[in-house]
């Protein structure tokens, strides 16, 4: 039987548990210093194309375990501005990856940080500010989220952490079909 490699003398067993094992750490460093900067550096290259840089993701919740990965939503008005847009994030070190599986988003990536470029209003923009904002304002759902991100099995957090989200959306209002909900209007 051949064994399945991921680099020299690593199997996909030893791979997934480090994976696990950086998701699941508590976060070293700042990671709002480290958005700030970021932010800085993202608004001089596509500025004028651009509504707002905001910090989503685990590291903007000051506390929860989080992969050393800052993900940072870059609100655009449209995406007409895009080709003016691809070429700036590349100058800063970012790779342009389409889609990459999700409709209404444009990502970025580079080391340390994953850039998801949205439209203002979006089913995508307004999932991902729903949810972060019930999580501020339910410690007991933020403590549930901790507890499934420290799992003892990637594949388990995996196949929970989809459910836990639609969950969460569904007690902010969400509707999921029509992608609308009153939460954030309070």
């Amino acid at each position: 039987m051949k064994v399945c490699r991921c680099g020299p003398g690593i199997n996909l067993a030893s791979a997934f548990y480090f994976l696990f094992s950086i998701m699941t750490k508590d976060y070293e460093g700042d990671p709002l210093e480290q958005f700030a900067d970021e932010a800085h550096r993202i608004r001089d290259a596509i500025g004028p194309y651009i509504l707002d840089v905001e910090h989503v993701g685990s590291t903007s919740i000051p506390g929860l375990a989080a992969k050393p990965i800052i993900d940072i939503q870059v609100v655009v008005a449209d995406f007409s501005q895009l080709a003016q847009c691809i070429p700036a994030m590349q100058q800063l070190g970012y790779r342009y990856k389409g889609l990459y599986g999700i409709v209404g988003r444009e990502y970025f990536k580079r080391p340390l940080y994953h850039v998801h470029m949205v439209q203002k209003g979006n089913g995508e923009y307004t999932r991902k500010k729903l949810f972060l904002q019930y999580l501020r304002d339910h410690p007991d759902v933020l403590d549930e989220y901790a507890k499934l991100k420290k799992q003892n099995s990637i594949l388990a957090y995996n196949a929970d952490k989809t459910d836990f989200i639609m969950g969460v959306l569904r007690k902010a209002g969400w509707d999921v079909d029509g992608r609308k909900s009153d939460y954030l209007e309070h």
